[in-house]
């Protein structure tokens, strides 16, 4: 059984690893296979999913207290990604507006394409956070600079994702990453998530990832029960993507605020 605090990040990957590579197996002999998902990102965690070539994808995502978050991602070919975000909190409604330090820079990379025994794999780097940034925070009796996001950018990162075919289409995913740019409140193993897409009917798809956010158990933000997301997705032909999101659903950050309620739209085309 998986118990907070954890304490050894090898027997954690040891069980991650050993538990999804069971789950697909299972999976892959009792519902057959589909292609490879172009599901792209759950909530926060991505897939191995990719934009064709050629393909470009606007959108922006709305937050808590007024947050913005734009971005726009392109398909440089079948296997290749690269995309750019930026946003801040009280960009709608009223205040000072706090933008982002950093525009938010996400490249990813298919390395193997899914097939009957093995998932597709995936490596990338994205340096873009989610939730507040955070410049300062408490560390026992003191006030720290801590300079992050609440939820940590995945830094760099590799993930598998296999689908199956279970009333409709079945993704499982699971990845493992280092937030490499978030780093400065001394928080900074690498962290392991998880994830399941399925299909509803042909528009709607329901979400669930959590990452166990090793990264991010002093207490400074977190307090060692990661965070665990749900979404619904409704994709229009591949053209329009509106995603309903709920965040931090275990109240990781409680002292920063508790889940958050958000709204993400996506709009594909091809040049």
């Amino acid at each position: 059984m998986l118990k907070w605090p954890i304490k050894s990040a090898k027997n954690l990957e040891d069980h991650l690893r050993k538990s999804l590579v069971s789950l697909m197996l299972f999976a892959g002999v009792a519902f057959g296979q589909e292609p490879a998902t172009q599901i792209r990102q759950l909530v926060n965690e991505p897939t191995a999913g990719m934009l064709a070539r050629g393909q470009y994808e606007v959108g922006m995502r709305l937050f808590a207290n007024g947050g913005v978050l734009s971005h726009i991602n392109v398909g440089i070919n079948d296997r290749f990604l690269i995309g750019i975000s930026y946003g801040g909190e009280k960009i709608l409604g009223s205040g000072k507006v706090n933008f982002n330090p950093l525009p938010g820079v996400d490249v990813r990379y298919r390395l193997i394409d899914e097939s009957v025994p093995s998932p597709a794999v995936a490596i990338g780097f994205n340096n873009q956070g989610y939730g507040r940034y955070v410049k300062k925070g408490k560390k026992d009796t003191s006030i720290v600079a801590i300079n992050r996001y609440t939820q940590k950018s995945l830094g760099l990162f590799a993930v598998a994702s296999k689908n199956y075919s279970f009333a409709g289409q079945l993704g499982i995913h699971g990845g493992i990453n280092w937030s490499v740019t978030e780093k400065k409140d001394k928080d900074n193993q690498p962290a392991f998530f998880i994830g399941i897409d399925k299909s509803i009917n042909k528009e709607l798809s329901g979400v669930w990832e959590y990452n166990l956010a090793l990264n991010d158990n002093r207490k400074i933000i977190g307090h060692h029960r990661g965070y665990m997301n749900i979404g619904a997705k409704f994709n229009f032909n591949n053209r329009v993507v509106i995603d309903f999101i709920m965040t931090d659903i275990l109240n990781n950050s409680k002292n920063v605020g508790n889940y958050s309620r958000e709204l993400r739209l996506s709009l594909m085309n091809v040049f």
